[in-house]
């Protein structure tokens, strides 16, 4: 990757957060959606800045909606955040730097402390207003990120915020699988996806050279058919579908970017 590119590619999406940041935060200070489209184009300039090319397979569904996707790594909110607007739960921590907590505010991020369990129905109520008022939330049902070759299995406990959103007229889940799919052109084999995941003890700034060292990767955004979902569907009944739908996408997947290459890869 071009060092020249990186630097402008980078500062130019600095640029744009610290313009367009304070904007979108004054906005939903007054309840206003106004500039919820800045989000999108802020990861698209950093996507492009970092050689990451993503494709969207499927189309994001309408109404009221709690995106269920796999996680691999800090790359996931570039993009899947570059696609539409949407709202991430996240940690606590992302808040707390700087320029996190600057890019949280421009993103529209549900923070969620996962050490302390009576925070979650708070949480959850936060979720479920955001997709009543029209805002697609995202959760990586994980609760952590992998190797890129396994998808762990799906907590339960935030799929409650879709059955409360669901009470005022229903609702959906929509699965998404994140593949990161080529590097240089060429298909990422199971012993390469460790490359893109950001797990364990990795710091991320070695992880983050080595990423931009690969050269031009590919990420494609699959989106599955919305799930319906009632108030009188139970949260853990909805956890065990989504994450066979995210398995079942996984695999068709990686077979159809590579079969002798792909594995089992939803294991």
């Amino acid at each position: 990757m071009s060092r020249a590119r990186l630097i402008l590619g980078l500062l130019a999406a600095g640029l744009f957060l610290l313009l367009l940041g304070p904007l979108r935060a004054f906005a939903q200070s007054r309840g206003w959606r106004m500039g919820r489209n800045a989000a999108p184009w802020f990861q698209r300039l950093a996507c492009a800045a970092l050689g990451v090319e993503v494709r969207v397979h499927g189309r994001p569904a309408p109404g009221k909606r709690l995106i269920v996707a796999n996680h691999v790594s800090w790359l996931d909110v570039l993009t899947l955040g570059s696609v539409e607007p949407m709202i991430f739960l996240a940690k606590k921590e992302i808040g707390a730097p700087a320029l996190g907590g600057r890019l949280a505010r421009l993103q529209g991020i549900i923070f969620v402390d996962r050490g302390r369990r009576r925070c979650i129905p708070p949480v959850n109520a936060e979720m479920a207003r955001a997709m009543v008022e029209g805002e697609p939330v995202v959760l990586f049902a994980e609760a952590t990120t992998g190797d890129g070759n396994r998808i762990l299995p799906f907590r339960s406990s935030h799929f409650e915020a879709v059955r409360a959103a669901a009470a005022d007229g229903g609702a959906a889940i929509q699965p998404v699988f994140l593949d990161y799919s080529r590097i240089g052109g060429l298909p990422v084999a199971r012993r390469d996806r460790p490359l893109f995941a950001w797990y364990g003890d990795t710091t991320f700034i070695p992880h983050f050279r080595r990423f931009v060292a690969l050269g031009p990767t590919r990420c494609d955004v699959h989106y599955g058919p919305p799930i319906p979902v009632s108030a009188e569907t139970g949260r853990k009944l909805l956890a065990r579908r989504t994450e066979a739908e995210v398995r079942a996408l996984a695999g068709a997947a990686r077979a159809a970017n590579c079969p002798i290459l792909a594995g089992v890869g939803s294991s």
